[in-house]
């Protein structure tokens, strides 16, 4: 495709983000798969109109480090926040969640999962939730994004990591400023939710920091302009069955849009406020051991250290090994020759799975 062409092309993406609101059109997501990504944080904030020009955006627009989407420049420097979804059948449906640029389903007791939802703009959003308790692992997911946890509750094996000055949360329900509101269209007990209005006010009560470090590390590589990452030599993965026996989630390849719908409950997963069904650009599965904690409970999931996983992208899939120096560190993922992965801009959805408990996933 002629230069020309190319920023023609972008330039119609950035419209259709101005016009429809961040997350509201899946289709952008399979239409933006060949955008320039920058290497580093200083291209990604740095406001110099000559380089963004030339990569083919107009003046204040540059792509996020989370989706590798355009965004403006102005939203690309927020920390992202992080909000722990329930994901009980009675909590369903979950609202909010459709405009989420990182969704991370992780086990927690029993055999039930729950949903972290990771957003870099909030603003068009009426409300996000419902909201649930975190875990002793969640902290360190969010870390990894330099991100805000938004949580309602939380397990007793958290409270170090909620407590150590590596992490900034929002207990939503809290005597100083309560952060959530209740819904009558939802269940009691599955009902809280928020807004950005009581997050933002939030922030500035515990004077957190807003934009994103100085010396944040990108988690994700994308894919450069003109070669979208086929996964050439990988499996065919039209369906993706994550191994989660609570809600039994799947996803399938639509190969129109390059897109993975999502499937829960034997039914679409839809967003309740918006009716989109959840989609995808790219799924990380994640293999995890643990143990459980002394109160016979709660899991000890071992995100640190080195494990398999798996990479699906474009009906394709291919396995891959994960490695994490320390909880507060970055997890990055590995081909087997040892190249990092690169993602296809777009939406992405992070299985961590425990084959211990429900054994691996199915790619068919």
């Amino acid at each position: 495709m002629k230069k020309s062409i190319r920023v023609i092309a972008t330039l119609l993406i950035v419209a259709t983000f101005l016009t429809s609101g961040c997350g509201e059109d899946i289709i952008t997501e399979a239409e933006s798969a060949t955008a320039k990504i920058p290497e580093s944080i200083a291209e990604l904030t740095l406001p110099d109109i000559e380089t963004t020009q030339a990569a083919g955006l107009p003046e204040g627009y540059t792509y996020s480090f989370l989706t590798g989407l355009p965004i403006s420049e102005e939203v690309a420097k927020l920390r992202p926040l992080g909000f722990q979804i329930d994901n009980e059948r009675k909590a369903r449906p979950q609202c909010g969640i459709s405009a989420a640029d990182v969704v991370y389903e992780v086990p927690i007791e029993a055999n039930e999962v729950r949903l972290t939802a990771i957003f870099q703009d909030i603003s068009s959003l009426d409300r996000i939730g419902p909201l649930r308790s975190c875990r002793s692992y969640h902290p360190g997911i969010l870390a990894e994004y330099d991100g805000i946890l938004v949580h309602n509750g939380h397990s007793k094996y958290a409270l170090e990591k909620l407590n150590s000055s590596n992490c900034d949360d929002i207990e939503v329900v809290n005597k100083d400023y309560d952060a959530q509101f209740t819904s009558s269209d939802h269940l009691t007990g599955h009902n809280n939710f928020t807004n950005q209005a009581k997050i933002e006010k939030r922030i500035e009560y515990r004077k957190f920091r807003r934009e994103v470090a100085e010396d944040f590390s990108y988690k994700f590589k994308f894919a450069e302009e003109g070669s979208p990452n086929l996964l050439e030599n990988g499996r065919t993965a039209n369906k993706v069955t994550t191994g989660f026996t609570q809600n039994r989630s799947y996803f399938v390849y639509n190969s129109e849009d390059g897109l993975y719908y999502r499937y829960a409950w034997g039914e679409e997963h839809k967003d309740g406020d918006t009716g989109l069904q959840l989609a995808v650009k790219n799924i990380i599965i994640q293999y995890c051991t643990y143990h459980l904690e002394d109160d016979h409970k709660n899991k000890y999931i071992n995100t640190v250290g080195t494990g398999k996983g798996a990479f699906v992208t474009n009906g394709k899939v291919v396995d891959i090994t994960w490695e994490k120096e320390s909880y507060w560190g970055n997890t990055h993922y590995y081909y087997d020759d040892g190249t990092e992965i690169r993602l296809n801009p777009g939406k992405s959805w992070v299985c961590i799975v425990l084959p211990k408990m429900t054994g691996e996933s199915v790619f068919e």
